[in-house]
């Protein structure tokens, strides 16, 4: 979705969102809401007892999370004997195929 759309869609909300608006909107309890906010992956301001998050931020949020990653995570193939890939970030695996009687097999 575009920055247009997903405003259009959150036209009823306000400018500043609790954790609630926020957790009914991304279709997650409110504790996920506040774990996302604790982990900096959704901003947020302690207005007294609660939080508040822009509904800018939360569009920027939405529209990094909307486009993914280009690779997977990890990746493990059996067509290239001697090739290794590692994804050490994301899982922490190595994994490479070397052949065996004639046929590749994963490592």
């Amino acid at each position: 979705m575009t920055k247009k759309e997903y405003r259009k869609a959150l036209s009823s909300y306000p400018e500043a969102l609790t954790a609630s608006e926020v957790a009914e909107i991304l279709r997650v309890c409110t504790k996920t809401v506040y774990k996302l906010i604790k982990l900096g992956e959704i901003p947020a301001v302690k207005i007294g007892r609660e939080n508040r998050i822009s509904k800018s931020v939360l569009i920027s949020y939405l529209r990094n999370k909307d486009k993914g990653s280009p690779n997977p995570k990890c990746v493990c193939s059996e067509n290239s004997a001697g090739a290794v890939w590692t994804s050490g970030m994301s899982c922490g695996s190595v994994c490479g195929a070397v052949e065996v009687g004639g046929k590749e097999k994963s490592a």
